[in-house]
């Protein structure tokens, strides 16, 4: 075919940081055979290099392969040559798209080695096939890379960058005790002291504390540390699909779960219990966080249910009010207004009663909970023990797996169902005693604090055991505690 008057050949020669040791795809070796071919085919019009120097062709995103594109675009070429179809990209549909592009703009693709033509159909055909075929071994070679990834995942072999407060040594995770106490600390804020996550990246910024290379801390690098299972030491690996742009999370019959497989900051326990926190804390309005009164955000009208809020009172000596907002602001509640001290020494001495009473009382509203809590976990745990036999079973289907793989998988399900039907319905006393202890505790700690520390620290303690607070009438204060 004749060429294009006034138009160029691109030779676009390319090579990935691991390619340019190997004989036969160096770039001076591509740009001899390109121009030979040249040559042989008595094109005697501009040609012009465009090098990609250290670029996969996992994808298109290239500075060379841009300029190549652009030119194409600006209808200025007509052939595109290339040693190798790899060269050019490795996936398939974005080497459709290339083709169909230098189609619009009337430019003919070459690879010297596959000897072909697009401007012919045998040419159009071979570069089908070619192009299948080397994204068939790419993601061939990808499962095998994830298979030995999985292999030491299984090993307890850690396979990224290592998390805060630990060091990588050897592919092994080593504690870095300096960043362990800050880790440790995190915990203490959020489960403790109440600190919310803004509230503790500020505590530690303010301390001067950085976090991973040096940065400060923010809402995400505190969640991230909060709900990281690394610092409970379980290896979690294979949880997200990152084969495609927008990142999945998988089943959890699919992960790779080796509780105890590296070394622990915190305790499982208290790990569990700031999960817990984070899925089923109570919603507190913002109100009651920024307040700067003791109650205010909590306290509701006993009258009509509507919050109460702080007003001024008195001349010339003015004082604190809880006023209902529907009084307030409708007119539509006959609530009196309640001096502030007051409401707040009443509450002080209702939750000191009831920390005395606290056992019989909140009992069985833990035992409630506990059987609820208990329930959730089994069946979470039957769940994915039955999507696992199910995936199983379609591997045995497609021949993937033997017989006797299936059948090992089978006896664990069975296993699973039978722990279900001989689990009874016996609460856990020592369970029930922990959970009763630990809301005295935190009780007990409130009311120490009061008078010590100041009222938005006092607030982050009594969000903690207090969820509604019901003021009646004088005198009468109805507590809701968060069990």
């Amino acid at each position: 075919m004749k060429q294009q008057e006034g138009k160029k050949v691109l030779l676009y020669c390319r090579v990935s940081t691991d390619e340019q040791a190997k004989e036969g795809v160096s770039l001076d070796e591509q740009r001899t055979r390109l121009k030979a071919y040249c040559v042989a085919m008595g094109w005697k019009v501009e040609i012009e290099e465009i090098i990609d120097d250290g670029y996969s062709a996992k994808d298109i995103d290239r500075p060379g392969l841009k300029r190549l594109l652009s030119q194409v675009e600006k209808g200025t070429v007509s052939r595109v040559l290339v040693t190798k179809l790899d060269r050019l990209s490795r996936r398939l549909l974005d080497l459709l798209k290339l083709i169909d592009l230098f189609g619009q703009h009337e430019v003919s693709f070459v690879s010297t080695s596959e000897s072909f033509d697009t401007e012919t159909p045998s040419g159009r055909l071979t570069l089908q096939v070619l192009g299948a075929v080397a994204e068939f071994e790419r993601e061939r070679i990808r499962e095998r890379v994830i298979d030995n990834m999985a292999h030491a995942a299984k090993s307890g072999k850690w396979l990224t960058q290592h998390p805060y407060g630990y060091r990588l040594v050897e592919k092994e995770l080593v504690v870095h005790e300096r960043e362990a106490i800050v880790v440790r600390r995190i915990y203490d804020m959020f489960l403790d002291q109440g600190m919310g996550y803004f509230a503790i990246a500020k505590q530690l910024n303010e301390e001067g504390i950085s976090s991973r290379q040096g940065k400060e801390w923010s809402i995400r690098s505190v969640k991230l540390v909060l709900t990281n299972p690394v610092y409970k030491g379980t290896l979690v690996w294979n949880r997200t699909d990152s084969s495609k742009k927008k990142r999945k999370q998988k089943e959890e019959g699919e992960w790779i779960m080796l509780p105890g497989a590296l070394p622990a900051i915190v305790s499982e326990e208290k790990w569990d219990k700031v999960q817990e926190k984070i899925n089923d804390k109570p919603k507190v309005p913002s109100r009651a966080k920024t307040s700067p009164h003791l109650l205010g955000g909590l306290l509701k009208c006993g009258k009509c249910g509507a919050s109460m809020t702080i007003s001024w009172s008195g001349w010339p000596k003015r004082h604190r009010v809880y006023r209902c907002s529907a009084y307030k602001n409708k007119g539509t509640c006959e609530s009196k207004p309640y001096r502030a001290d007051e409401v707040e020494k009443w509450f002080v001495e209702g939750l000191k009663n009831l920390v005395d009473s606290v056992e019989h009382r909140v009992r069985e509203v833990v035992i409630s909970q506990v059987e609820e809590e208990k329930s959730q976990k089994k069946e979470q745990k039957l769940r994915a023990a039955k999507l696992r036999y199910e995936r199983k079973v379609e591997a045995y289907t497609a021949g993937l797996i033997e017989l006797s793989d299936l059948v090992e998988e089978k006896s664990r399900l069975d296993e699973e169902l039978r722990k279900e039907q001989d689990s009874g319905s016996d609460i856990d006393e020592v369970v029930v005693n922990q959970v009763i202890n630990e809301l005295k505790e935190k009780c007990a700690n409130f009311i120490d604090s009061i008078g010590v520390l100041p009222v938005p620290e006092l607030k982050q303690r009594l969000l903690l055991i207090v969820d509604r607070v019901v003021l009646l009438g004088e005198k009468e204060i109805e507590i809701s505690l968060v069990v």
